[in-house]
């Protein structure tokens, strides 16, 4: 009888593994249909992070355009994007990656904005074996022990970059007394995390703090605890739908009269959205328009050239983090001259990307060990309407910091990302 057992698990486990090498076939003629490769996009039209996702969407447009514009890869091979609504939402994300392997075939995905999207999505991609590029998430976990995996990268700076580069600007123009205002998930709670640790480095003070639920739309309540506090500067965690309904506040409430304003992590679609009159502090923003940095002006032409008449004129941090995912992804499709999932991890991990390809001041890259992209992060101070070049000139940037100087190392980030099935 546990001869027959384990002829039965044995003629079961075979079947099993029959039905994968059919499902990966699939998975390949699927995903290359008319000589199309065909990455998949979760990307927020709806919910918190809309805006975000429409821009680094328009960066994924652009990469792909130019792309098939020049031939296509593999041989010719052109991009096709088969983009799906995660709603701002991490069970919904998941939903729709998992339809876009099973069904659709798909081997490649990015995007997310959310960072609990993006850990949801981490998950699905572990579970397939499948490739997510992380666009537009910051939260320490993404790349950290939490939700990292050798098939996820992320394009966009960590928490901990964006504060070492922001914080002692602040504790030195602004003051050293902080407030802090945090979106209560994963990347709020690392925002706040790393302005603690540079306050303590610095010999700063902390007088206090609020967490915002996702879908707050009145901070009055929180407006008026800060205010007692008396701080310096106000630390704000916020993004999305809420920090728009946040600026609109804070600028109603006369707030920024008695405390400076620090966005840790400043998205220009919201304060676009809110006008320059409501524009005010010093923040930390992932890049700019107006960076002077090889490549930046040709790409701004080409994004102008292409959505002439957009509501947004301009391309954003979100926009490029879109692009530079796609076209990357592409060159180490090509790179590996194969679609095979661990073939491009592998052309992926340690890539240096040069400056003019980078978009901003010198060559990017990617870790090898934890698959951050490691570029500059800038320092902002919101212009006055009169200081203003144009309509789009809506910040000055006073500062910035290479990457390599504010990344996390090894022992504040000991991840350790798995073997793939092939080594």
């Amino acid at each position: 009888m546990i001869i027959e057992r384990r002829l039965l698990f044995m003629g079961a486990k075979a079947v099993r593994m029959i039905g994968f090498v059919l499902l990966v076939l699939f998975c390949t003629a699927a995903a290359c249909a008319n000589g199309e490769i065909v990455i998949g996009v979760i990307s927020p039209a709806s919910g918190n992070y809309a805006d975000h996702g429409a821009a680094e969407r328009r960066g994924m447009e652009m990469a792909a355009d130019e792309i098939n514009a020049a031939g296509g890869i593999l041989g010719g091979k052109k991009i096709k994007l088969m983009v799906e609504d995660s709603e701002t939402d991490p069970a919904v994300a998941a939903r729709k990656a998992r339809r876009l392997i099973e069904v659709e075939g798909i081997k490649f995905l990015m995007g997310g904005v959310s960072s609990s999207v993006a850990a949801s999505l981490s998950e699905v991609a572990k579970r397939y074996q499948v490739l997510f590029i992380a666009t537009n998430q910051n939260s320490d976990e993404i790349t950290g022990v939490e939700y990292g995996t050798r098939y996820m990268f992320r394009v966009c700076p960590d928490m901990a970059m964006a504060l070492r580069a922001l914080g002692p600007y602040v504790l030195k123009e602004v003051g050293d007394k902080w407030f802090f205002l945090t979106h209560d998930y994963t990347w709020g709670w690392s925002g706040t995390k790393w302005g603690r640790e540079v306050l303590k480095e610095h010999g700063g003070t902390e007088v206090g703090e609020l967490k915002v639920p996702l879908g707050t739309r009145d901070f009055s309540a929180f407006l008026l605890r800060a205010r007692a506090a008396k701080p310096d500067a106000i630390v704000i965690t916020v993004g999305g739908i809420d920090r728009a309904a946040l600026i609109e506040q804070i600028y109603e409430f006369g707030i920024y009269k008695e405390m400076t304003i620090v966005y840790t992590l400043y998205d220009y679609e919201d304060p676009w959205a809110a006008g320059p009159e409501k524009n005010v502090g010093f923040h930390g923003t992932e890049w700019y328009h107006y960076v002077d940095a090889p490549g930046v002006p040709e790409f701004v032409g080409r994004y102008q050239q292409k959505y002439r008449g957009a509501l947004m004129p301009v391309p954003t941090q979100n926009t490029v983090n879109g692009y530079l995912a796609l076209r990357e992804l592409a060159k180490a499709i090509d790179r590996a001259q194969s679609l095979n999932v661990p073939d491009v991890i592998r052309a992926l991990e340690g890539h240096v990307i040069p400056e003019g390809e980078s978009l901003g001041p010198g060559p990017a890259y990617i870790q090898e060990w934890d698959h951050q992209f490691v570029r500059p992060f800038y320092i902002v101070r919101s212009k006055k309407p009169e200081e203003m070049k144009d309509r789009t000139d809506l910040f000055e940037v006073v500062g910035w910091e290479l990457g390599p100087n504010i990344i996390r190392s090894r022992e504040e980030n000991p991840v350790q990302l798995e073997k793939l099935p092939d080594e």
